[in-house]
């Protein structure tokens, strides 16, 4: 892959009450040879840097990287590792962009402790996939 940048426009979102961020308009990225669309409307926390760590990286560093590896993450494909490699690759990427040792420490963040994130969603995707079966049986 040999890096990213945002197609038609600037990332906008707004904070909601939980401190999450929601699209106000679609994000879309190149990544590679392929383009990502993000609707409006979705729902991000960014880049979860714990406290602890965000002396490694500054979050606004890393926004938009956070905006593609919570989507990709959500839609549960590509796979786990691709994700996060998505992930260092967009950080690396654009006009703030994070420097190699403050993308590589977040990525292995992401590879250590970023399971349980993954486990998550997929169940919430699995809830959800049995919902829409129930409602589909229903007469």
């Amino acid at each position: 892959m040999s890096g990213s940048r945002i197609v038609g426009g600037a990332l906008q979102t707004e904070r909601r009450p939980d401190g999450k961020r929601k699209l106000l308009r679609p994000l879309v990225v190149d990544i590679g040879s392929s383009k990502l669309t993000i609707h409006q409307g979705f729902v991000t926390d960014f880049s979860s840097i714990p406290t602890l760590f965000q002396w490694v990286v500054h979050w606004s560093k890393v926004d938009v990287a956070g905006v593609v590896h919570d989507h990709l993450y959500n839609r549960g494909t590509p796979s786990r590792w691709r994700a996060d490699w998505v992930w260092f690759e967009v950080a690396r990427s654009g006009d703030h962009r994070a420097d190699c040792v403050q993308a590589f420490l977040c990525w292995l963040a992401l590879r250590l402790f970023g399971w349980c994130v993954w486990c998550r969603a997929a169940n919430s995707r699995r809830r959800a996939a049995r919902r829409r079966a129930q409602q589909a049986a229903r007469p």
